[in-house]
């Protein structure tokens, strides 16, 4: 992919290989770098669907693996052997890639981070939590097992409906807020998806089993009438 750009960018080097440039079609042969990429995530998509699903009814897998095959090609840097890790490097190229602005990037920017979060706390990923020592539970309150929260943009249920209907129409999933748990019990082998509202949501991510519930209920901007109802 990086010699492509080199003679896409730079003709003249072609006719010094004795190639004339237009005697190749150096956007079809960046769509080949891309489908190559693309069968090497083929693995993420029993951890993906819907991701996979939507890059493909919106025809936009080609591209986004044809640039992310260049960019890894600039950067030097070799694809992860392990899906987690490879499905991490994914998603940090889209932060960067995908234009928020463009209704199917904001769902498909949703749709990754959803379904990554499940697959987190899932039997692929090993949990990195524990609980804090001397914690006291009456007074500091902390989750039992894993969470992980996100905000999204979208409700994935609804883009699912839309992505698997005889005939999909993106535009119609609605872009609001949504804030959603990915919640793993202790010896659970896969996640519960929580639908929270964003008192819950903002809640949640001040417990660290050291916070009690008086300081809880201060941060949220309560006083300590606000105590017993947190």
């Amino acid at each position: 992919p990086r010699l492509l750009e080199q003679w896409r960018q730079q003709p003249e080097t072609l006719r010094e290989l004795g190639i004339e440039p237009e005697t190749l079609d150096l956007a079809a042969l960046g769509k080949f770098a891309g489908l190559s990429v693309k069968v090497r995530h083929n693995p993420l998509r029993p951890m993906m669907p819907l991701t996979f699903r939507l890059m493909s009814v919106a025809a936009i897998e080609i591209d986004i693996f044809a640039a992310y095959a260049a960019f890894r090609s600039r950067q030097g840097l070799r694809y992860a052997g392990a899906m987690p890790a490879r499905a991490r490097d994914l998603i940090e190229f889209l932060g960067g890639w995908l234009d928020l602005g463009d209704h199917t990037h904001a769902l498909l920017w949703d749709a990754i981070r959803y379904e990554d979060a499940v697959a987190r706390l899932g039997v692929w990923y090993e949990s990195s939590a524990c609980d804090p020592d001397g914690a006291d539970v009456a007074k500091a309150p902390r989750v039992r097992g894993d969470i992980l929260l996100q905000e999204l943009q979208s409700d994935p249920r609804a883009l699912a409906d839309a992505l698997f209907a005889s005939v999909p129409a993106l535009d119609q999933v609605p872009l609001q807020p949504q804030y959603r748990c990915f919640w793993r019990a202790p010896d659970g082998d896969d996640a519960a998806v929580v639908v929270l509202d964003a008192f819950g949501y903002y809640l949640l991510s001040l417990l660290d089993g050291r916070r009690s519930t008086a300081v809880l209920a201060r941060r949220l901007g309560g006083g300590q009438g606000m105590t017993a109802a947190v």
